[in-house]
């Protein structure tokens, strides 16, 4: 396990009728959810984007589906498409998995 998931998630789907995040795909999955690091030249509505957005890091064993909500600490949060992926260590396994989630409205 990485160090540093120190949270745990829930992951839900969409119903396939009502396409309303409430099919449970995984509960606490051990993650964390982190600020994403903005440049020193931040301005304006960018700003409003860090308390928006976060990057969610959890480990290697679960493939996170694509259209998925994950609620963490009772804060619900969409994963932003096209953000998923892996990190690799040296030998090249994956070490743990990312991707961008912003917060549902």
């Amino acid at each position: 396990m990485m160090y540093g998931l120190d949270q745990t998630a829930d992951i839900y789907t969409p119903n396939g009728t009502t396409g309303a995040f409430t099919v449970l795909a995984k509960s606490g999955l051990v993650c964390r959810l982190a600020y994403i690091q903005q440049g020193a030249t931040t301005i304006g509505g960018e700003r409003e984007d860090i308390g928006q957005r976060r990057r969610l890091l959890w480990s290697e064993d679960y493939a996170m589906p694509e259209t998925a909500q994950i609620e963490v600490d009772s804060e619900r949060w969409n994963v932003l498409a096209g953000s998923l992926g892996n990190l690799r260590g040296p030998s090249g396994a994956v070490v743990y998995r990312r991707c961008e989630v912003v917060r549902a409205l």
